[in-house]
């Protein structure tokens, strides 16, 4: 019998690629690698507590199965208190869903995943992982974690409006509709930055983006420069732009070359705190979870990952 593994399976975010994973799902059922415990959500939130209990009784591999809101719950269900619940986990990535952006930077498919083979077989990588201190949409103080890439500002607006698209143009979150949505009607706030402890920079802001990896929004390549185990984080601020210069440099941010605008910085660091006196709206892994005040800390080598 193979390895202990529960596939932590988001039936909602998986959605139309549901037949592609039942027959993922035989595959690996069939190919003597892992002794494999499937759980199914229907709720958000509930990909953490599935992973946190499959850990407990004895799981020392949790696969994500969806897109990244699904990964971004499972790494929290690996730990607890801000440490992990075991020293050898390791989170495997079956990406199917609406946002796979993560799998994008780790060079996963669902065809390809690692996780189809021998756990022998497979590369496991260390990688950073951020961990955040914010206001919720409760309005309380809470800490998660995140794996890919948050996003202060119209981020958020387009995880909203991707939500909530028309659904002419499907059931699943629209992210290039949310993106011309904000494009077209974000405002830049002004932000205070504190990169490491130094004095804060204020500036109007459309995006603070805090990456990890390197693709948000479906395939937009925010941080090029981002590596995932260098224990920094990359820091991009899109400026005030108008919405005509949005809309015409939007092609830019797509192919990553955004870098070289006038109005886009770039640097890095290991802990960022970011406060305005305006509503700023904050999205983690594709998910909009809070906003303003927020400090971001690196996690450096926090989570392995099986990778091909």
């Amino acid at each position: 019998m193979g390895l202990n593994a529960a596939f932590v399976v988001n039936s909602v975010a998986v959605g139309r690629c549901d037949e592609r994973w039942r027959r993922l799902e035989q595959t690996i059922r069939n190919n003597g690698h892992w002794h494999a415990e499937v759980k199914s959500t229907d709720a958000s939130g509930e990909a953490t507590h599935l992973a946190r209990e499959a850990v407990k009784s004895g799981c020392r591999v949790v696969v994500a199965v969806g897109g990244d809101g699904t990964v971004n719950e499972v790494v929290n269900g690996m730990f607890e208190n801000g440490l992990p619940l075991r020293d050898d986990l390791v989170l495997g990535i079956v990406p199917l869903g609406s946002g796979c952006d993560l799998a994008r930077t780790l060079g996963i498919n669902a065809e390809t995943t690692p996780v189809l083979n021998s756990p022998d077989a497979g590369c496991v990588r260390r990688v950073d992982v951020g961990r955040v201190r914010f206001v919720n949409l409760r309005g309380e103080e809470e800490t998660r974690l995140f794996i890919n890439i948050a996003d202060l500002g119209a981020g958020g607006l387009v995880v909203q409006k991707a939500i909530r698209a028309p659904r002419i143009l499907g059931r699943r979150p629209n992210y290039a509709w949310g993106i011309l949505t904000a494009a077209l009607f974000y405002r830049a706030r002004e932000v205070a930055i504190s990169v490491d402890g130094s004095p804060p920079a204020r500036l109007a802001t459309r995006n603070v983006v805090i990456a990890n990896g390197r693709f948000f929004g479906r395939g937009f390549l925010a941080a090029p420069e981002a590596m995932m185990n260098d224990g920094l984080f990359d820091i991009v601020t899109v400026g005030n732009f108008g919405t005509l210069e949005a809309l015409w440099h939007l092609p830019k941010l797509r192919n990553g070359k955004h870098m070289g605008l006038e109005k886009v910085g770039h640097s890095q660091g290991r802990r960022v705190e970011v406060t305005s006196e305006e509503e700023v709206l904050l999205e983690m892994d594709g998910e909009l979870v809070g906003r303003l005040p927020a400090t971001f800390e690196i996690v450096p080598g926090a989570v392995s990952v099986m990778v091909a």
